[in-house]
């Protein structure tokens, strides 16, 4: 009785008509997602973890200053968010025009590694992993707490520590800081630390007094050494102006960032050349044209361009470097376009661009307004020169 009472309840549908079980079968035949199709097979741990470990796990890595993807866990959520930003190239930061100069901190993504990142997230997006390895990195994921390039021999911090509050817009701070050098030190490389580096953005590091620039650190370029046989001379009792970008996090939370300096241990080599070019000031009227501004410096011996560091008012949109070489002739050094000015970064050539005594440099800007102020202008370019064989040229 039971059976039969269980089987009428199991099949009373059947019987409701042909229509009704037309609509049943029709409904049923279609495939339910629960996922995006797989139609690719590239996968995470051997195809895209690579390319992440390489480009983005400086900064999206635990404790860093933007969310972790360093696990298919934390990097899946984010798929859609990731093609987004490799299709409009607005991640990596990075702001300099392929072909106008190669750098040896670019962080860019190659073609290729552009192509499969935007083919992964597309053929959606496969682990190819268990889910219980799918909450592990599957590749190196460096540390943080250390100097990344060795211990330096020589380290100055603030006397201070540096509050930052929980949820702190952009701010700059700028500390004068003693190196506690008891005699002249040729520095061949400097290095940076972040006290915090979830709230540390960038550092850029001056010699106080002069403003010569000597290095800007970015969460993906930490150290820059100089050329073998050239070094900075930095004075007995020198003091630096180190300026930090912080932007609060969840928690509120304090710095105490530290400078390294890797001596030169030759007794002597040829000298780094700091030089600046800034052009005149001007105000950018809000909602007209770009303003464009200009300036010039003749370079006054046989010497290689190393490094460039642009200090530009917010709304700069684009900058230009080129070189005009006695000959007449035109190098393009550098262009920036559509200029990142929330990741300040240094450009630090591959290969040492040598030029000629009598080179004219010149530097364009362009800079817009979309806000109510006027905004104050005045565009300028840190270069780092260093020492090249006379038979280069």
């Amino acid at each position: 009785m039971g059976s039969r009472v269980f089987r009428a309840s199991v099949w009373a549908p059947v019987v409701l008509g042909a229509g009704v079980l037309a609509a049943v079968l029709t409904v049923t035949a279609r495939p339910v997602e629960t996922h995006p199709r797989i139609t690719t097979t590239l996968l995470w741990g051997k195809d895209m973890a690579p390319i992440l470990q390489r480009r983005c796990f400086t900064c999206h890595s635990p404790d860093n200053v933007a969310m972790s993807l360093v696990t298919y866990a934390e990097a899946r959520p984010w798929a859609a968010a990731i093609r987004e930003e490799v299709l409009t190239r607005h991640m990596p930061p990075w702001s300099a025009v392929a072909g106008y100069g190669r750098f040896q901190n670019d962080p860019s993504l190659t073609q290729g590694e552009w192509d499969l990142l935007v083919a992964w997230v597309d053929g959606g997006a496969p682990s190819g992993v268990t889910l219980q390895e799918e909450q592990q990195p599957t590749v190196f994921v460096p540390g943080y707490a250390t100097w990344q390039h060795g211990e330096p021999d020589a380290v100055a911090r603030p006397a201070t520590e540096h509050a930052v509050a929980a949820g702190a817009p952009d701010q700059v701070q700028r500390f004068e800081v003693a190196t506690g050098f008891t005699s002249d030190q040729r520095v061949h490389g400097i290095g940076f630390k972040p006290g915090d580096r979830r709230v540390v953005r960038y550092a850029s590091i001056f010699e106080a007094g002069t403003n010569r620039w000597l290095f800007t650190w970015t969460p993906w370029f930490g150290t820059m050494h100089l050329p073998e046989g050239v070094a900075y001379t930095l004075k007995a009792g020198a003091t630096l102006t180190v300026e930090i970008g912080y932007r609060g996090t969840e928690q509120a939370t304090t710095d105490t960032s530290e400078v390294g300096f890797y001596f030169d241990k030759a007794s002597s080599g040829g000298p780094a050349g700091a030089l600046s070019m800034q052009a005149a000031a001007a105000d950018v009227a809000p909602g007209g044209a770009p303003l464009r501004q200009r300036a010039e410096l003749v370079w006054d011996e046989n010497a290689a361009l190393q490094a460039v560091y642009p200090e530009v008012a917010p709304g700069t949109t684009s900058l230009e470097l080129t070189a005009v070489l006695p000959d007449g002739g035109v190098r393009p050094l550098l262009w920036l376009r559509d200029y990142r000015s929330d990741w300040p970064s240094p450009y630090v050539f591959t290969d040492p661009v040598p030029l000629p005594r009598g080179a004219k440099l010149v530097m364009t800007t362009y800079a817009a307004n979309a806000g109510e102020a006027a905004i104050a202008s005045r565009p300028r370019l840190h270069l780092l020169r260093v020492p090249t064989p006379a038979a280069t040229y």
